[in-house]
């Protein structure tokens, strides 16, 4: 009877070795008997559990990845709205900046134009100031018949209303 008993004194012998849990115990190694103090020893219920945290830990971290992506994107998009008024609002400038250009070129014609036209009044006026006084001094020399003297006064009448219209 003694002889029987001995495997389940072994057995149990071996079993209460491995009851300590050993956290650095990979409960892969050992073959058969390193897989039965696994089981008796809770090595593998332990490596479970720390597989387990190690799932949930990356799989938080991948949660707060996405989270993390997520609000980039919407920062992204934020600002892709932003830089789209920017142009918007560039694309207004530019076109109002042209419309200024247009303008000043129309004042820089119309200035040409109007320059030209003083010019010109100003030169048939300094002819007709000139005419006036050849006029005065031929009439106070008495070198004007009264006839004559009509005749250059009408002509330089109609000189003055030539300059008025223009």
């Amino acid at each position: 009877m003694k002889l029987t008993n001995f495997p389940s004194l072994l057995l149990g012998a071996l079993a209460l070795a491995g009851c300590a849990a050993d956290p650095g115990n990979d409960p892969r190694s050992g073959g058969f008997f390193g897989g039965v103090r696994g089981l008796a020893s809770g090595d593998y219920e332990l490596r479970q559990q720390h597989l387990r945290g190690e799932r949930d830990e990356s799989l938080n971290e991948l949660r707060a990845l996405r989270r993390e992506g997520e609000a980039l994107e919407t920062t992204r998009a934020m600002k892709a709205d932003e830089v789209a008024a920017q142009r918007r609002q560039l694309a207004s400038l530019k076109a109002r900046n042209r419309e200024t250009a247009r303008r000043i070129d129309q004042l820089r014609r119309s200035k040409t134009a109007t320059e030209q036209r003083t010019a010109e009044l100003r030169r048939k006026q300094q002819q007709l100031t000139r005419d006036i006084g050849q006029f005065e001094t031929e009439l106070e020399r008495g070198q004007l018949t009264a006839p004559q003297a009509d005749a250059r006064r009408l002509g330089l009448e109609r000189q003055y209303d030539a300059i008025k219209d223009l």
